[in-house]
């Protein structure tokens, strides 16, 4: 019996084994290519290096500052996701759990921001952060990333939040729990693959993202590894393994 079970799983192992394969072969191939010469990566892309070109890293490392702008990546897309996954549980669980009469309504505005492209607020972002004095800082960067993270992550979390019986929350505070105590006690480790979701989509648009640190961002000191990728393109030539070391990174 458990001879059948596994002939029947054999298609679908040789299929994970397949996307597996699928999936890792670019990151291979980048790895590869990383260590070609940029004459050597044009006339034979898809064969492995005659030499290891260790000079690309010593160039995305020290002439690129990589470890500066991954530094810098690290340290934006951490706050995102903290601030958007904290303040948007918080705000589904209280327009979801909490019986109050605009709730509704509230969600609603929440919501709608899902409806603003992103970079069509980058001129009155750029007005109102050059009168408060926070461009060229991280808070330029963080801030409107949370805002425009928030209605997706409420989205989420709201369809999950109205899932967990109410009897839970009724028992905590019986047990003399406040609302607070409730919910990070409680529902939080409950939401737990909801947030984890909430987190890994928010960080992925924070650590790829270009255009906000591009026009928010002027020092070198503090932008982040997109806006150091385009370092490696010149009006005449550009480094394409040393671009090819930052996607790595990326990755």
């Amino acid at each position: 019996m458990a001879r059948k079970r596994t002939l029947h799983r054999v298609p679908q192992y040789i299929a994970l084994v397949f996307f597996l394969l699928l999936f890792l072969y670019p990151i291979v191939w980048l790895v590869i290519n990383s260590f070609k010469t940029k004459a050597e990566l044009f006339a034979s892309p898809w064969t492995l290096p005659s030499s290891l070109e260790w000079d690309n890293y010593r160039r995305a490392v020290v002439d690129g500052n990589i470890g500066r702008y991954f530094v810098n990546s690290s340290i934006v897309a951490f706050a995102v996701v903290t601030c958007a996954t904290l303040l948007s549980a918080m705000a589904a669980y209280g327009l979801t759990r909490l019986k109050w009469k605009l709730s509704k309504l509230v969600l609603s505005i929440f919501l709608l921001g899902m409806m603003i492209p992103a970079h069509a607020t980058i001129v009155p972002l750029f007005s109102i952060f050059s009168v408060i004095g926070i461009n060229n800082t991280y808070l330029a960067v963080i801030v409107p990333h949370v805002v425009f993270a928030m209605p997706i992550a409420i989205c989420v979390l709201s369809g999950f939040l109205s899932t967990i019986p109410r009897e839970l929350e009724e028992a905590a505070v019986i047990d003399g729990c406040t609302i607070p105590k409730a919910f990070f006690g409680v529902i939080c480790p409950i939401s737990a693959p909801s947030l984890v979701t909430v987190a890994v989509i928010t960080f992925i648009t924070a650590w790829n993202d270009l255009v906000f640190p591009q026009i928010f961002l002027s020092d070198p000191n503090i932008t982040t590894l997109p806006v150091g990728l385009t370092a490696f393109k010149g009006r005449y030539s550009t480094d394409y393994t040393g671009m090819i070391i930052f996607y790595i990174l990326r990755i």
